[in-house]
């Protein structure tokens, strides 16, 4: 049988061979994925955090002396019609960002439990489905409502974990600690069978 260089024999072929073998072996053996410690850099030596982008800087230098002609000639631009200029200005003064920040005025009932959230959220809707509030708008509101809810449900269990270690310090016959009013109010409920 002849290999690639027309030679009876291995040659060629078991070279090919050994080379597939090795760099399977290899490939087994060599570590994938992030082949740096976390913190540690593929070039130590490469630019230092904060440091400014020389084009970014020549570009700014360049334009400082030329920058209100040219936004004078944009806005110049924008006025007789031209589409680029009108969306550059626009963009520019009124950027996307300024009208997902207006404030939104809801008429929410008091918000004390987590079962107040019920209601607060059902005027949240209402607002979105009358059209006083955009949808974006009406979601970024409950998501408010659920972190107030996440709130109150953290204040709900510390309490009754004090009134917990209240309760367990009294039958231990430690010395009870002055309870508060909610305290006193769960302990009161959890003898009645509440």
């Amino acid at each position: 049988m002849k290999n690639r260089k027309g030679t009876a024999g291995g040659g060629v072929l078991d070279a090919d061979a050994e080379l597939s073998q090795i760099t399977a072996e290899q490939a087994g053996k060599a570590k994938r994925g992030r082949p740096f410690q976390p913190g540690q850099s593929g070039n130590p030596a490469g630019r230092p955090k904060g440091s400014k982008n020389r084009v970014k800087e020549l570009c700014a230098e360049l334009l400082q002396d030329e920058s209100e002609a040219i936004v004078r000639k944009v806005i110049a631009m924008a006025k007789e019609g031209k589409p680029f200029a009108l969306r550059l200005c626009v963009e520019r003064l009124f950027p996307v960002q300024a009208s997902r920040d207006r404030s939104v005025v809801i008429e929410l009932p008091p918000l004390e439990k987590a079962s107040d959230l019920v209601a607060g959220a059902a005027a949240v809707i209402q607002a979105a489905a009358s059209g006083e509030i955009s949808l974006s708008e009406a979601n970024d509101v409950m998501k408010l409502l659920d972190t107030e809810r996440k709130a109150i449900e953290t204040q709900d269990i510390s309490v009754r974990l004090e009134a917990i270690e209240a309760r367990q310090r009294i039958e231990s016959g430690e010395a009870a600690p002055t309870l508060g009013a909610r305290v006193r109010r769960i302990l009161v409920r959890e003898d009645d069978g509440l």
